[in-house]
C-alpha cells in the first residue's frame, strides 16, 4: 500500500454518497463508522481506523478475518477518528485525500472535521471534501476546482487572514485578504469550467453547495 497516492477516508458517511466513484479508489480507509457504508457499497477497506466506538462490531471482525488492518485508539483521546485516518493516510504515502463525511449529524463534529484539515499538518496534501451534496477543496497554494457554470461557491478563510486571487468566478479576486470573521466570500457565482484559486498565505475552504430555489442571489452577499 505504500505505493498508493490517492486515498478516500470515509467517516459517518451513507451508502449512497460512495455513488459518486465510478471506481474504487486506490486506497479505502474506513474511520471508526464509516466502515459500514463502505461495506454497504460492495467494498472491503483497506485500513480501518478510529476509536471504533460507531463501528459494527460484527462487521469489524468480518474485515479483520479478510485480513484488514485495524488501528485500535482508546475512545479518550486527543484526536478526532479523521484525524487519525489522515494520519494512516500519510504514514502510506498519499499524496492526495478525498474525505466523506454526512451532512446531518453533530454540528460540532462537523464544525470539527473541516476545521481539522486546514491544519499545518496536512499543507502537503491535496484534499478535497464531500459533505452530503456539499464539496468542500482546502486550498494553500493553486488549486482548480472543476463545477458547472451558475453554481454557487463560498471562499472561507480558517485559522486566519488569507491572501486569495481568485479567476473564473462573477466577482473575481486580486490578492485580496480575507478576513475569517466576515462573511464577505459566501455567495459568488461559477462563470467558467474550470475555477482558478491562488491562495498566497493563509488557508480558504472553497465550497460548492447545492442550488436552491429560495437562495439569495449572488448580489446580495457580494464578493469584492
Amino acid at each position: 500500500m505504500a505505493s498508493a497516492l490517492t486515498a478516500l477516508i470515509v467517516a459517518a458517511a451513507t451508502p449512497g454518497q460512495l455513488g459518486r466513484y465510478p471506481q474504487r479508489p486506490e486506497l479505502v480507509i474506513a474511520a471508526d463508522g464509516g466502515l459500514s457504508a463502505i461495506l454497504a457499497h460492495g467494498w472491503t477497506p483497506d485500513w480501518v481506523v478510529g476509536d471504533l466506538d460507531s463501528a459494527d462490531p460484527a462487521q469489524l471482525a468480518a474485515v479483520e478475518n479478510l485480513g484488514v488492518p485495524i488501528d485500535r485508539h482508546p475512545v479518550d483521546k486527543d484526536e478526532t477518528d479523521l484525524e487519525l485516518a489522515l494520519g494512516r493516510a500519510v504514514a502510506l504515502g498519499v499524496a492526495t485525500v478525498e474525505v466523506v463525511v454526512r451532512e446531518d449529524g453533530r454540528l460540532d463534529h462537523q464544525l470539527a472535521n473541516l476545521f481539522v484539515l486546514a491544519h499545518p499538518r496536512w499543507a502537503h496534501l491535496a484534499i478535497t471534501v464531500r459533505v452530503g451534496d456539499h464539496q468542500v477543496w482546502v486550498v494553500r497554494g493553486h488549486r482548480q476546482p472543476q463545477l458547472p457554470v451558475g453554481s454557487h461557491l463560498a471562499l472561507l478563510a480558517v485559522g486566519g487572514p488569507a491572501e486569495i486571487s481568485a479567476r473564473g468566478l462573477a466577482y473575481p479576486l486580486d490578492r485580496f485578504v480575507l478576513s475569517p470573521f466576515v462573511g464577505r466570500g459566501v455567495a459568488n457565482r461559477v462563470t467558467e469550467p474550470v475555477v482558478d484559486l491562488q491562495v498566497d498565505s493563509g488557508v480558504v475552504l472553497a465550497i460548492s453547495s447545492p442550488r436552491q430555489e429560495d437562495s439569495l442571489p449572488p448580489k446580495a452577499h457580494r464578493t469584492p
